[in-house]
């Protein structure tokens, strides 16, 4: 089933009104790189409901099961309610702080919220992030793990999977453009060998970055991943905990001799501590 996307849609209200999720709309329709960018006349694969809503007729309300790349404001535009009514009939204090496989009670339209809660500092309530600052684009100067999560999120990743991708470059590289392995043959954030550096370093510098710029090799990895390494990017997008995403980026993108398992737990470790 298909939909041809209209002027004024959004991924969000397209998914509320078939009864899915933006992330299986992603998911259906791997061309999408940003939830936050449709075009109008491009048409969607519709990959039906994923949706765990359950009806409670009684109350108006219902409950529904947190999927991966899920915000409270988002899922309070699916059922046609408010937030902050979704965090109160929860006792959730911060809007932000929400997880996969959570049982929330969503209360039925019309039910009037109490007092907005209070958030804890920590990411605006909605989808991805726009454009990421902050990222150095000086040569050598070493990137950070939030920084990681930041840049592939505002390219459409979940949290998750870009966590994935931030667990892998600290074991490559500890975040350091500049770094050198196997015998200097490898470079970078994400060390690629070789010819793989090779054409790191023309991209980057054609492109007016420094080959030895934390911006620009991020910039190229995500180039990577929609060009030569689109396997790899599909089996990421296919993964909705950090774990996972680790593992996958090692396995597919990576491929190193050894897969080792730190690196789910590593990503698993930065995406927690990215939701504080």
């Amino acid at each position: 089933m298909s939909y041809q996307i209209r002027s004024g849609d959004t991924l969000s209200g397209i998914a509320s009104r078939h009864q899915t999720t933006v992330a299986a709309l992603m998911r259906a329709n791997p061309q999408i790189r940003n939830p936050n960018l449709i075009i109008a006349g491009h048409q969607l694969n519709l990959p039906g409901s994923s949706d765990s809503f359950q009806p409670a007729p009684s109350s108006g309300g219902g409950r529904y099961t947190v999927r991966p790349g899920d915000t409270l404001s988002a899922i309070g535009a699916r059922f046609g309610v408010s937030y902050q009514s979704i965090a109160q009939a929860n006792g959730i204090s911060n809007p932000n702080r929400i997880y996969s496989g959570q049982q929330l009670v969503i209360p039925g339209r019309g039910t009037t919220p109490g007092p907005t809660p209070t958030p804890t500092p920590g990411p605006t309530p909605g989808p991805t992030p726009g454009p990421v600052s902050g990222i150095e684009n000086r040569p050598g100067v070493r990137g950070t793990a939030r920084q990681a999560i930041d840049f592939f999120m505002s390219k459409g990743l979940t949290r998750a999977q870009a966590a994935g991708i931030a667990g892998n470059l600290l074991h490559e590289s500890g975040f350091n453009p500049s770094a050198v392995g196997d015998g200097g043959t490898s470079f970078g954030v994400a060390q690629w060998h070789n010819g793989r550096g090779d054409a790191m370093k023309r991209w980057t510098a054609a492109n007016g970055y420094s080959p030895t710029s934390f911006k620009g090799q991020l910039e190229y990895l995500w180039h990577e991943l929609n060009n030569g390494e689109r396997n790899a990017l599909n089996k990421l997008r296919a993964t909705g905990n950090a774990n996972d995403a680790g593992m996958a980026f090692c396995r597919y993108f990576e491929r190193p001799a050894y897969i080792d398992p730190a690196r789910g737990q590593s990503a698993e470790r930065f995406y927690r501590e990215s939701l504080s």
